[in-house]
């Protein structure tokens, strides 16, 4: 039930974005069969990740700029969210800084620009317990606390309401943050103006990635979501739209390409999902998407005894991903990414040109992105410098610099429609080319 109340909140807010005009292209509609289309606008925070020089001399070794940040319910090597974002921030810190990475705590912590990260404690991974961690990296002086996840919506609603004033000089990068309070049957709240978020168009990463895949040859699709949150549900939706888009392109019959679609309820792996991937491997199915945290350990277990099925990553390039095992890494033939670090790293140049605070597009808002500024893509050899992420034998890089050139153009519309009932009972959007057998366990 909070799952789906966090949905229709979220959905809520999407329509209301709609209305008031926060679309990249025509008016929020519905189709004949009733699902409501619309697109989220966004928002140009920029390319520059290098602050100006006349900006940084304001930090010293003696009054560093401390960059901190907190986990959710994962680690710092969790290959994905916090370990992107956690990149981002050290990268900055040395590319901008006079510090150096030490190694042994995975920390900058020298020079004139510092970072720490918190990790809540085990069994405190709850609204106070993340709240502690925060004002643990308070207290280390930080200046910026980021905050992967959407499970920092809470906290960020009781760091609102703090009368001590001891957030009061601390600027917070979220990211996947909405102002929605989860712990108060998601009701809305307003940031201050040392609040921002970043929200992400998954949608037309995943997109991407369904098109890529009908492209290069594949027929039988699987989607693996961890949990039916927004982000999740339009990777998921944008996934079938792209295999519909392809679809027609390639002139197929109806019913040529079929989606298996099943959320397991967590961002782990679970019992449940590896027999599904197993039995759907086993029946046919060519690549699933896996999508949400540790979620892709189902497929991975699968692979094991379907070694010639292939795989997607999500939000990073799951391909680089060294703890694999060399034919896992291998069957990854592509990823839909955030670009979370390079995110993070435009948001903190912008804070320091900003004179230590959010300019006014940032501060008090949730600001979108997407492919526009190439930060909902596929990875490539030149994007990422992983010569053997592109593994589609057919579809080439050519053509998808095409694809993603009519997304930024504006002339490719997906839908973000992240109400998955609704989208369930469409077919996520998709003509009859597309079969989405949606599994509601």
């Amino acid at each position: 039930m909070k799952k789906t109340l966090r949905t229709l909140s979220l959905v809520a807010m999407s329509a209301l974005f709609a209305l008031t005009g926060c679309k990249t292209t025509g008016d929020s509609s519905s189709s004949s069969s009733g699902l409501e289309f619309f697109q989220l606008k966004e928002t140009d925070i920029g390319t520059k990740t290098k602050p100006e020089a006349t900006k940084l001399a304001a930090y010293t070794s003696d009054k560093p700029l401390k960059l901190g940040l907190v986990t959710d319910s994962g680690t710092l090597n969790d290959h994905s969210f916090n370990e992107s974002c956690w990149n981002g921030i050290n990268e900055f810190a040395t590319e901008n800084g006079t510090g150096k990475l030490n190694a042994t705590k995975n920390m900058v912590d020298n020079g004139n620009i510092q970072t720490y990260y918190v990790q809540p404690s085990e069994g405190h991974y709850d609204t106070a317990g993340r709240k502690a961690a925060i004002d643990t990296v308070v207290e280390w002086g930080a200046n910026v606390i980021a905050l992967p996840g959407y499970l920092f919506e809470s906290v960020l609603a009781r760091i609102t309401e703090d009368k001590t004033g001891k957030y009061d000089n601390v600027y917070f990068l979220a990211l996947d943050c909405n102002k929605l309070d989860d712990d108060n049957n998601y009701a809305q709240f307003e940031f201050t103006s040392n609040m921002t978020s970043i929200i992400y168009r998954e949608e037309q990463a995943g997109f991407l990635a369904g098109y890529a895949a009908v492209k290069d040859g594949y027929r039988k699709l699987g989607f693996l979501g961890g949990m039916a949150v927004p982000a999740v549900v339009r990777y998921g939706s944008g996934y079938c739209q792209g295999a519909d888009a392809a679809a027609k392109e390639l002139g197929l019959s109806a019913g040529a390409v079929e989606i298996n679609h099943y959320y397991a309820g967590q961002f782990a792996a679970t019992p449940a999902a590896t027999n599904y991937c197993t039995s759907w491997y086993g029946n046919g199915t060519e690549v699933i998407f896996g999508c949400g945290g540790a979620v892709y350990q189902s497929i991975i277990a699968a692979l094991a005894s379907n070694p010639d099925k292939k795989w997607i990553g999500v939000d990073v390039n799951q391909h680089a991903d060294t703890t694999l095992k060399d034919y896992e890494r291998a069957d990854c033939i592509t990823s839909a990414m955030k670009n979370l670090k390079a995110t993070t790293k435009i948001l903190l140049a912008s804070y320091v040109d900003n004179g230590g605070k959010w300019n006014t597009t940032l501060a008090k808002n949730v600001v979108t992105v997407g492919a526009e500024s190439e930060n909902c893509v596929l990875p490539t050899p030149d994007t990422t410098g992983d010569a053997d992420c592109w593994g589609f034998k057919n579809f080439t890089v050519a053509q998808y610099n095409q694809v993603l050139g009519k997304l930024k153009a504006g002339t490719i519309a997906v839908n973000s429609n992240s109400d998955d009932a609704a989208l369930a009972a469409n077919n996520y959007g998709c003509d009859d080319l597309v079969k989405v057998n949606h599994i509601n366990a």
